[in-house]
């Protein structure tokens, strides 16, 4: 069985710092270019990776294993790009080596998010972590925030928008006092979501957002208008929730539980309209594009009128045993109950009959 040591760099500090091209194979290789970066770089991380790859595959060597070293890196713009670019040399790499297993070598969980593409190409049997043993004092640590702070990627992705921030936040508060900590809070907190979505530059999410567009265009020229029921819909929710919130600001009791049930009785029926709304787009949809809608719509729209008058039912039982209604109450709470219960049987009868359908010839 051949065994196969991979080193991998997703960021590729060791090809911007060595300028070697990779992927690299062999020892003599993976031991220059340890040699290369320690030289160039002697605090990089990498070069304890690259020279353990090397002692595991020594080790193997030793055990009279058949097995083979190589690194492979991939791009500065960590993401997509890199992945794409591993995945490149890694298939390279298998092609000319046809190992049976890997062992992986990595510096961090960054470079071992690559873990996964190459699970779904070979067997990974080992993966090993690299760390550096150093005493863990308040001296170490703050000459780590300052070297990682001298990192081009850590300047522009977090220290350049945090002084941004702080310096819009100067601005703001000279002209507005009252508004500037919630403007600046409010941009760190939409920068951090953004950086936190799988995009790599503020020029991608315009690229994202002309693509979401571009679908949406496309779509409608298809037929397919649910997005404006699906807007549609979400509107109502929103309204429902508050509607629901002024309901129990204004006739809920101290307890929790009476404000939740005045704000179900607020909503519950903006929820129910928003849903038949969106199912409504659901049903043009499929008529635009079939010249027929599908025979459940009735039914569902039934369910969904009937699951409202149930909750609404349920809750006000709820509020008259709470006291928060009187007995003149009760006609209103059986007669929503009643009416629910006939839509859903109503409801079940359409699906058994549609279910069921007429016998085929063969079946008599």
């Amino acid at each position: 069985m051949k065994t196969l040591v991979l080193c991998v760099d997703r960021d590729n500090d060791i090809g911007i710092k060595t300028g070697l091209r990779t992927p690299l194979v062999g020892r003599d290789e993976n031991l220059a270019a340890a040699t290369r970066l320690g030289l160039a770089d002697p605090e990089d991380s990498d070069v304890n990776a690259l020279l353990s790859a090397v002692s595991i595959y020594d080790g193997l060597q030793k055990d009279n294993a058949d097995a083979e070293v190589a690194t492979i890196c991939g791009d500065v713009r960590v993401g997509s790009v890199s992945d794409l670019v591993l995945t490149k040399q890694l298939d390279q790499v298998l092609e000319q080596l046809r190992p049976d297993r890997v062992f992986l070598v990595s510096d961090g969980a960054e470079d071992e998010a690559f873990s996964p593409i190459i699970g779904s190409r070979i067997r990974v049997d080992h993966v090993r972590r690299v760390y550096v043993r150093q005493t863990p004092t308040a001296e170490s640590l703050y000459y780590t925030i300052g070297r990682q702070l001298k990192n081009p990627r850590v300047r522009r992705k977090i220290v350049a928008p945090l002084g941004f921030v702080l310096l819009l936040f100067g601005a703001i508060y000279l002209a507005l006092p009252n508004l500037a900590s919630g403007l600046a809070l409010i941009l760190a907190g939409l920068y951090f979501i953004m950086i936190s979505l799988p995009f790599q530059s503020v020029g991608d999410v315009f690229k994202k957002a002309g693509e979401t567009y571009e679908r949406v265009r496309d779509s409608v020229a298809n037929g397919n208008l649910g997005i404006f029921f699906n807007v549609s819909a979400l509107i109502l929710i929103l309204v429902g929730i508050f509607f629901g919130a002024d309901t129990a600001t204004r006739n809920g009791g101290s307890t929790y539980v009476s404000q939740f049930l005045w704000f179900v009785i607020g909503a519950v029926w903006w929820f129910v309209i928003g849903t038949l709304l969106f199912e409504g787009g659901q049903v043009i949809s499929a008529y635009l594009r079939h010249g027929r809608a599908p025979r459940h719509a009735v039914a569902v729209a039934v369910t969904f009128v009937a699951l409202g008058l149930l909750v609404l039912g349920m809750t006000q039982i709820l509020q008259t045993i709470l006291g928060e209604y009187n007995r003149a109450s009760l006609p209103l709470i059986y007669l929503s109950m009643g009416l629910a219960l006939f839509l859903v049987a109503v409801t079940g009868l359409s699906y058994r009959t549609r279910e069921q359908g007429p016998q085929s010839p063969d079946e008599s």
